[in-house]
């Protein structure tokens, strides 16, 4: 990933008032590639391009993570690419997330 999408994360996530770990942002980083990668095959998102997809699809699943409780259990249904569950996985470490969908 470029550092441009390292610093729009870290700007992102300033916008959001929610603070990752270097750990985490790298995590980040590296599903919003993953995506991009089996996107090609599998038509994950109609979304492709990379700054589109950390708006449309990070910070969106990140914009409810302020009001899920850092130790919470929850079931992502639908998840699809794994939208908002991997996101909020990444961002709340302590919390539990099941993802369902049915692909």
């Amino acid at each position: 990933m470029s550092l441009n999408l390292e610093a729009e994360l870290q700007r992102g996530l300033e916008a959001l008032n929610l603070e990752l770990s270097v750990d985490q942002s790298s995590r980040m980083l590296v599903y919003l590639e993953l995506l991009q990668k089996w996107n090609k095959s599998f038509n994950l998102t109609a979304i492709t391009e990379p700054r589109k997809m950390l708006s449309h699809h990070i910070f969106d699943s990140l914009s409810i993570a302020p009001s899920i409780n850092q130790k919470d259990r929850a079931l992502d249904v639908g998840s699809g690419a794994g939208l908002p569950g991997i996101p909020l996985a990444i961002a709340l470490p302590e919390s539990e997330w099941l993802l369902l969908d049915s692909n």
